[in-house]
């Protein structure tokens, strides 16, 4: 007889950038708060302050601290330098929201009897305030998991913890981010099938230097194409 059976059990979601748009509001929100305070320590004008911080994430990269590197180049204390980038973390996140398409997509992903996970690293409290916030604390996933990068925890371990907890193979699973060189990557080398979602700056930074990085298995703009990649069709197979 024949019997339907889904290639895919689950998907691992990552937040920023994946769920909502952090670079085009907290990430420019950030740093147009934190241009006011450099251009006051400085004696600068805040847009000059403002495209600084632009220019140097864009020479240094975007796991620079670029703060460190304002404030060389300035000359100031090196006191500025946690002051800055604790400004940076303690943003106002009140009005961030979903992608327009993510609830319902969760909803049609849970109800094909997916298991949804979501993988989120940075500050441990900041990461669990936007769950929060966007409503995705007690709704749509099956776990939520915050590695605090301060304590050496990292994606890929929490992705092994994943697998052994939920009695899954890797190729059973959808790795679905934004940073090819973290989620994807740490996905990848467990085996597991990596989808790369075209968004915010890591995305952009990828695309400067795409021989640089590993090549994921599938690409999305919307949250939403998951419902129609080929991989998450059913498959027939025979049983007797």
């Amino acid at each position: 007889m024949l019997k339907n059976r889904r290639k895919i059990k689950a998907i691992i979601f990552d937040l920023d950038d994946t769920l909502y748009d952090c670079s085009g509001t907290l990430v420019l929100q950030e740093r147009r708060q934190i241009a006011r305070t450099i251009a006051r320590i400085t004696h600068c004008p805040e847009e000059e302050a403002y495209l600084l911080q632009l220019e140097t994430e864009e020479e240094y990269g975007i796991k620079a601290n670029i703060y460190k590197k304002i404030v060389s180049f300035y000359n100031l204390s090196d006191t500025y330098i946690k002051k800055l980038s604790d400004e940076f973390i303690n943003v106002d996140i009140s009005n961030i929201t979903l992608f327009p398409d993510v609830t319902d997509t969760l909803v049609q992903l849970k109800a094909r009897g997916n298991n949804l996970i979501l993988v989120t690293s940075g500050e441990k409290q900041i990461q669990k305030k936007k769950i929060k916030v966007l409503g995705l604390h007690d709704n749509y996933f099956d776990e939520i998991l915050v590695p605090d990068r301060k304590n050496g925890q990292t994606k890929k371990a929490c992705f092994q913890e994943i697998m052994q907890r939920h009695t899954l193979k890797p190729e059973e699973i959808l790795c679905v981010g934004d940073k090819i060189d973290d989620e994807l990557t740490a996905g990848k080398s467990l085996g597991m099938i990596t989808v790369l979602f075209r968004h915010g700056r890591h995305f952009n930074r990828y695309l400067k230097d795409k021989a640089k990085y590993m090549k994921p298995d599938y690409s999305i703009k919307h949250i939403k194409n998951l419902l129609r990649l080929k991989i998450m069709e059913y498959s027939q197979i025979s049983q007797y």
